[in-house]
């Protein structure tokens, strides 16, 4: 029989994002994965799997509030309710179901933070397109719309006139990543912050959070707020503040959230450092994997560690810089194929091309469409400039074969 510890993995995610940190949690323990299908890549790095509907919580309890384990993990923003609630039946160590709803909720979070004067700013929650104009009329605008309580940046856009209100309230009310709404009804309405948008890994443990991985974001497609490239170490200028450090920290007390990996988005203002999101995970769109490359930090491991109530490992060593760029459609199309024009040996500093969707897949833009990736690059070196360049020459390479769609004009 096995002495290695048991672990309960709810969801895999895909494997162009998440196949590095799948590896890494086999590392630690055996991994029984919970998922709505049963293992095809996930198979090597599993020793057993349950199938079952992931979104339908009530059944997935049921199914596993008697399981044998020594902790439960996930990685996937749509089952950190889920997961928490395991965790809890289970008596396993783990962030508190009360913690994980408070920075679920986005709503929530913001109240939370505007209570404990931690870097508060302006919200409301409608439900209707007069509760939005209300809201607005009160904050001033510009303002942020956006779902409660969903990834990805699906439905989140900026209002800049009260024109714009009704479309902004029905694209946040309408959005899904996939096929999956907002838990929560009703549209969060916030002030808009300005200045570079920051993502912090952390990890926090024994009530000490401990930033490991920073990045600089990249968001285009604007009025929306679709990420279209992340960096690690961020700019100099960008560093992280004392004050950054402490609005983190206080953020994770006011919250409860402890001894988890956690994300953190940010906004360096001419008020001060505010903080976006705080997300009760790893985070998304290869930063952890960038973590690993440019500073030799194992999130993935930390979080597993975590969840199996061991102490995790908080060393890093800077090792260069990393960067990914997801490579957008100029407009609503079929695309074919996606391909590079030379080997990756040839590209010097690319360490991998990920295409991101199906042949003939359609790809539209929002509002029609949200995170519509035709493909990720990403590249590594010695210096952030290097990487940078690195990134341009691969770009350069990507070969495009596609067809335009005729789409009504976004609103």
């Amino acid at each position: 029989m096995s002495s290695r510890k048991r672990l309960l993995l709810i969801g895999s995610g895909e494997a162009a994002f998440r196949e590095y940190a799948l590896r890494s949690v086999s590392q630690r323990a055996d991994i029984v994965l919970v998922n709505k299908s049963a293992p095809t890549w996930e198979a090597p790095y599993c020793v057993d799997s349950v199938v079952v509907d992931l979104d339908d919580f009530p059944a997935v309890i049921e199914r596993l509030g008697t399981s044998a384990v020594d902790g439960v993990l996930t990685y996937d923003e749509r089952y950190v309710e889920l997961s928490a609630q395991l965790t809890e039946l289970l008596h396993v160590p783990g962030p508190s179901v009360a913690a994980v709803r408070a920075v679920k909720d986005k709503s929530e979070l913001r109240a939370l933070l505007q209570r404990n004067d931690v870097g508060a700013i302006g919200f409301g929650v409608a439900d209707t397109v007069e509760q939005a104009r209300g809201i607005v009329a009160e904050i001033g605008l510009p303002v942020v719309f956006k779902p409660r309580a969903l990834g990805g940046s699906a439905g989140v856009r900026m209002v800049t006139s009260h024109d714009q209100v009704e479309s902004a309230f029905e694209n946040a009310v309408s959005a899904r990543v996939g096929t999956v709404r907002s838990r929560y009804d009703g549209v969060l309405i916030e002030e808009y912050i300005d200045g570079p948008e920051l993502s912090v890994d952390s990890v926090t443990y024994d009530g000490v959070v401990t930033p490991l991985v920073v990045a600089e974001k990249e968001t285009g497609l604007d009025p929306y707020f679709e990420e279209i490239g992340h960096i690690v170490p961020p700019r100099s200028e960008l560093e992280l503040s004392a004050e950054a450090i402490e609005l983190i920290q206080r953020a994770h007390d006011v919250a409860g959230l402890n001894n988890v990996v956690t994300h953190t988005e940010l906004r360096l203002s001419s008020r001060g450092a505010r903080i976006i999101e705080l997300n009760a995970r790893l985070g998304g769109d290869l930063i952890p994997y960038l973590g690993l490359l440019a500073h030799g930090v194992d999130l993935a491991g930390a979080a597993a560690d975590l969840a199996l109530g061991l102490a995790p490992d908080v060393s890093r060593a800077d090792k260069g810089a990393a960067a990914v760029r997801f490579l957008y459609p100029a407009h609503d199309l079929r695309l074919h194929s996606i391909s590079l024009g030379s080997p990756i040996s040839d590209l010097a500093g690319l360490d991998s091309f990920l295409p991101l969707c199906e042949p003939d897949e359609e790809l539209l833009l929002p509002p029609r469409g949200y995170m519509s990736r035709m493909a990720a690059l990403v590249c590594h070196g010695d210096t952030r400039e290097l990487c940078l360049q690195a990134l341009d020459k691969a770009t350069d390479e990507v070969i495009v074969e596609s067809t335009p769609l005729q789409s009504e004009p976004p609103v």
